[in-house]
């Protein structure tokens, strides 16, 4: 049997973890949506195209106007900097591919997250009825005096 003191620190600890899986998930689910709209912007590079201007994603909220001069090829950042060139078609399976990775690790992490939410309920829970025993004891001791 854990002790108030232990309980809470037990919560907090629980509490804390909880924090870096969930910033963990939303940044990996960030980046999936980033590559999948990088997917998406990739469909709008056809020979139909060449030579038209466009507005193209640099960022999620950051577009530039541009005219696509080459509608073959295109430069994929394929991180810390790193840009490589690309056919259009093997850019999208680029990008499916770490879409498909990133999806992978969202899953893989979602269970420990649900797990430890279910865990800090249960602390929670067994808090509460720690604390009303408590409570009852107290008042119990108050109205025999």
């Amino acid at each position: 049997q854990l002790s108030v003191e232990e309980l809470s620190n037990l919560k907090s600890q629980m509490e804390e973890e909880i924090s870096q899986l969930s910033s963990s998930f939303a940044q990996l689910k960030g980046a999936q949506n980033r590559f999948q709209d990088s997917k998406d912007a990739l469909d709008s590079i056809t020979r139909d195209n060449s030579g038209k201007k466009m507005l193209i994603p640099m960022t999620t909220s950051l577009y530039v106007p541009a005219e696509l001069s080459t509608t073959d090829t295109v430069l994929v950042d394929i991180g810390t900097g790193y840009y490589v060139e690309y056919k259009v078609k093997a850019a999208k399976d680029f990008m499916g591919r770490k879409i498909e990775f990133l999806k992978q690790n969202l899953e893989r992490l979602s269970e420990p997250l649900t797990i430890k939410r279910r865990n800090l309920e249960a602390i929670q829970s067994v808090m509460q009825l720690k604390m009303q025993a408590m409570m009852a004891q107290q008042q119990g001791q108050s109205s025999r005096s």
